[in-house]
């Protein structure tokens, strides 16, 4: 199937079975066929059938994105666990992974649902700026090494580190745009000194430094794939100083509310932005 300038894609339920076994290759093509946290379709279609979601989209019939999850309470609150989203790779920065997040949201707050729960790797600064930016989900919590090893080629040499995204289906959707903006370095969290050829160096987090009103910033690696197979010391430094400084600062009432691209004395950088709410 060759890939169209513009895809026309169909959202809807999946409810055959060839269609959850196409889920299931999806799945092996995302995370390599080694990956052990592979759904099998049976299990999809229970979950299609018990109150979860499974929707895919789909081109000239075919099955190009999925994303799925189970439903739940958290006392009385029904809430919902996305568990896996994944598109193919050809078909990839045509909008579809945001289409499905739509859909999903759409059906799921039609049955009650207020809030949608999943992870994501906080080294992934493009996953990072859909769901805080895009989407507009709030971090709460970290896990570190929350899946273990899952034997994908995805996550070789580093720990399952994991933020807990909230998507509170209340709050309306708002538009943003990617600028850059001037950061103070005295709000930096972890500063960074140059690398020789393998980029920045992440120091030791400043776990002392007050909200005060105003956002704390942590700053990223944009460049995770090629530095794990460069210099896969420096991705695991980066990896524990996200880990450090995360954990210090969540578990004292700092919430993770954006994603910025920044600039600090006059170099460009990505950040998570750390707010500490009045309530907090």
């Amino acid at each position: 199937m060759t890939r169209p300038e513009k895809a026309r894609v169909e959202l809807r339920a999946i409810d055959e079975l060839g269609e959850f076994h196409a889920c299931l290759r999806l799945q092996q093509e995302t995370w390599g066929k080694t990956f052990t946290d592979q759904v099998p379709p049976s299990v999809l279609m229970i979950a299609q059938r018990t109150g979860g979601l499974v929707l895919g989209a789909f081109v000239d019939g075919s099955l190009v994105g999925f994303v799925w999850g189970i439903s739940g309470w958290n006392g009385p609150e029904k809430i919902h666990w996305s568990d896996m989203l994944a598109v193919k790779k050809a078909f990839r920065g045509q909008g579809i992974g945001w289409q499905l997040k739509l859909k999903q949201r759409q059906i799921l707050k039609r049955r009650g649902v207020r809030k949608i729960y999943w992870t994501f790797d906080p080294l992934q600064t493009l996953n990072a700026h859909f769901n805080l930016m895009k989407l507009g989900v709030v971090v709460h919590e970290y896990r570190p090494n929350l899946y273990g090893s899952t034997h994908s080629p995805l996550h070789a040499g580093l720990d399952t580190d994991r933020f807990v995204a909230t998507w509170d289906l209340q709050q309306v959707l708002r538009k943003t745009r990617r600028t850059q903006i001037p950061i103070d370095r005295t709000r930096v969290i972890n500063p960074v000194s140059p690398g020789k050829g393998a980029g920045l160096v992440p120091q030791r987090p400043r776990l002392g430094l007050k909200g005060g009103g105003e956002p704390l910033y942590l700053e990223v690696t944009r460049n995770l794939s090629q530095l794990r197979t460069q210099n896969l010391d420096l991705a695991r430094r980066w990896q524990l100083c996200i880990r450090a400084a995360c954990l210090h600062y969540l578990r004292r009432g700092f919430v993770i509310t954006g994603f910025a691209e920044g600039t600090v004395e006059g170099r460009a950088g990505a950040f998570y932005v750390l707010e500490k709410p009045s309530t907090a």
